[in-house]
């Protein structure tokens, strides 16, 4: 019974980072939209680009961070 207690909470786990990590995703693609409408009534369609440009470079940014750490993790594992 001890063994079927675990699975059940490591895919409990999964399940919930897999939800976490929609719910930031999904934040984010709204900030985004917000950010570049924001911009574009703000400042005109050359900044909104380019505004839109450094978002999306510094999400990537931190996106790499993060894939390359969980990376590094898996193999000092």
């Amino acid at each position: 019974m001890s063994r079927l207690k675990e699975a059940v909470f490591a895919e409990t786990e999964k399940v919930f980072t897999a939800f976490v990590s929609w719910g930031i995703g999904i934040l984010i693609m709204v900030a985004y939209c917000l950010f570049i409408y924001w911009l574009n009534q703000s400042f005109g369609k050359y900044v909104m680009v380019m505004g839109a440009m450094l978002f999306l470079a510094v999400a990537f940014f931190f996106i790499d961070l993060w894939w390359g750490y969980h990376k590094v993790k898996e193999i000092s594992e």
